[in-house]
């Protein structure tokens, strides 16, 4: 399985994942190549044809017939054929350097979901293993009961999908491909750096289970990627153990589990910090780090490296600010110098608003228990252009409880048309405020889409 690689696009969207090998085709080529613009690549390697195949998708062009060889020197090769999506299409995928055993899993498979297999070749290789290439195709008529992946589903939830999958999938190689490619999307200016941080931080919220995956992905890997992935997953892992109550409140065990995890994480950011050309994004990961292992000393020389090295990158600020929280042993005024600091530093009005809505999710949250209603305050405070998420989540969910819908519903409304749209948490309270409210279409129309939100989170889509 190591040897495969797999790209599926569902419609209107770019999508990524990897397989191998070839044999039959079901629509003849010739016919393809008369009525439409058809584009070829050289022969590549498996990696270059990897790389070849994303640029040709983000232009909308399909690879549809993939062949396969064993070159003069024993080396493996693969030529792809592209022509523009048709129009009639809801996904497809093709693969390469398939084995005969998982060709026939996969065509198995492909049939019940409902996919026409419209191309597949077959060569042995050097140890005289057959190897499959194959793609299969699934137009929007063949199964009209699934939503189609339009512009109402964005990019970007996409790609953090397809990341998740190959991970879970143990398609590390090509893991190793798209997050290079993202940091050199980032480096030419074409991805965000905050964006490129929400892929890593995707694969950091995952659940425990993944752990042996993430460790089989350092052992392949030599790039830094897996070590700055498990590095963060690990250091989430270890805020989970600790819990979220006060120092009084958390057991021996909570701590040392904490710790432990938290040491580990700090090898695999160090490691990431090395292997990673001028990663604004370790700096930033290793300051929330010292924060969870008391080490102060360094926060100040990796902040200004992360702003030196990419100032668009918001996240390292983020988690300085955290650091300076009272139960952290800083204070709300500190955090407040803080910013005013940041302010003359960058002159980033974004970032600022963003910290300072930061500052008041803290200090609302800080009195919550004792007096909700000044908790309710400094949220309310907090809404300005760039609101924190979770402070718009825990004022929405105040209004609810009071019955007061409708400034829920306008408060989510707005958070979801400020790029939340595929939120879970904001899908579900708005739904039920909807609900709340006797409007019972709306309601449905987003349980259905956070159903959908999630079924394209658990396949990878």
């Amino acid at each position: 399985m190591s040897m495969s690689r797999k790209f599926s696009l569902a419609m209107v969207l770019v999508s990524t994942f990897i397989a191998v090998e070839v044999y039959a085709q079901t629509q003849p080529v010739q016919q393809v190549v008369a009525k439409e613009k058809v584009k070829e690549s050289a022969w590549l390697s498996d990696p270059e044809l990897t790389r070849f195949v994303q640029k040709m998708v983000e232009s909308r062009y399909m690879p549809y017939k993939v062949l396969g060889q064993k070159n003069s020197k024993d080396m493996l090769t693969y030529k792809a054929y592209f022509r523009p999506f048709p129009a009639d299409m809801e996904r497809f995928y093709s693969y390469w350097g398939m084995t005969a055993a998982w060709y026939n899993a996969r065509k198995t498979s492909m049939a019940q979901e409902g996919y026409e297999e419209i191309w597949h070749q077959s060569y042995r290789d050097a140890g005289n293993t057959e190897l499959h290439q194959a793609v299969w195709q699934k137009t929007s008529t063949e199964n009209p009961e699934m939503p189609k992946l339009g512009s109402n589903y964005a990019d970007e939830e996409h790609e953090q999908n397809i990341l998740v999958a190959m991970l879970w999938r143990g398609e590390f190689k090509k893991l190793d491909v798209a997050l290079e490619s993202g940091f050199a999307q980032n480096h030419a200016g074409r991805l965000k750096s905050n964006t490129l941080h929400t892929r890593f931080a995707t694969l950091s919220r995952l659940d425990k289970d993944f752990k042996k995956q993430f460790d089989s992905w350092v052992k392949s890997s030599q790039l830094g990627y897996a070590h700055l992935a498990r590095g963060m997953f690990l250091q989430e892992q270890a805020w989970e153990a600790r819990g979220g109550k006060l120092a009084a409140e958390t057991n021996k065990a909570q701590f040392a589990e904490f710790h432990k995890l938290s040491a580990q994480a700090r090898v695999d950011l160090n490691k990431a910090n090395e292997k990673i050309r001028a990663c604004a994004m370790c700096a930033g990961e290793l300051i929330g780090n010292n924060k969870a292992l008391s080490i102060r000393g360094d926060d100040v020389s990796l902040l200004k490296t992360a702003l030196r090295l990419d100032p668009s990158l918001y996240t390292p600020a983020y988690a300085y600010l955290s650091k300076l929280l009272p139960q952290w042993g800083g204070s709300f005024a500190d955090m407040e110098s803080f910013i005013e600091n940041m302010n003359k530093v960058t002159g980033d009005q974004v970032l600022v608003e963003q910290l300072k809505s930061r500052l008041c999710y803290y200090r609302g949250s800080a009195i919550f228990k004792e007096d909700p209603e000044g908790a309710r305050v400094w949220f309310e405070k907090g809404l300005n252009s760039q609101p924190y998420q979770l402070l718009v989540n825990e004022l929405a969910l105040m209004y609810a409880k009071k019955n007061s819908h409708k400034q829920a519903i306008a408060l989510l409304e707005k958070s979801m048309a400020n790029g939340n749209e595929w939120n879970l948490y904001t899908l579900e309270a708005l739904a039920q405020s909807y609900f709340a409210l006797g409007m019972q279409a709306k309601g449905d129309k987003l349980i259905a889409k956070r159903d959908e939100a999630v079924r394209r989170f658990k396949n990878g889509e």
